[in-house]
């Protein structure tokens, strides 16, 4: 488990850095469809998007002046600057989590339809 996540994480690195942030919900889309298998793939795409999304502002805090545009965006709104890092991190989590949810549970719908063609009553657990 925990060497899907690293590959997961590390994926979710590259797609950030390579595609932007759109690529966070598609890859969060996949994950739901390829990691079936692993219990709550939704909650580890959302760990893992957010991991991912945590290092790229560790790196960037390293070559760039993050601290000091979170304390700008911080007096700007009149609260502290760390609120505005923990949000950066809500939404990775948010987008991959909820696309890897989606496209879990309507694969796993398609499969009960498939499973009532065949005769069979017997329905899965989640």
């Amino acid at each position: 488990m925990t060497i899907r996540w690293l590959l997961l994480t590390i994926a979710f690195v590259l797609v950030t850095h390579v595609f932007g942030w759109w690529a966070v919900p598609l890859l969060g889309a996949i994950w739901g469809l390829v990691g079936k298998d692993t219990v709550r793939p939704a909650i580890m795409a959302g760990v893992a998007a957010a991991s991912a999304w945590a290092l790229l502002l560790g790196w960037s805090g390293l070559v760039g002046p993050v601290g000091t545009l979170a304390a700008q965006l911080g007096a700007l709104a009149a609260v502290p600057g760390v609120l505005f890092v923990g949000l950066t991190l809500v939404v990775p989590f948010l987008l991959a989590g909820s696309a890897a949810a989606a496209t879990f549970l309507i694969a796993a719908g398609l499969g009960r339809a498939e499973r009532r063609r065949d005769g069979s009553r017997k329905e899965p657990g989640f």
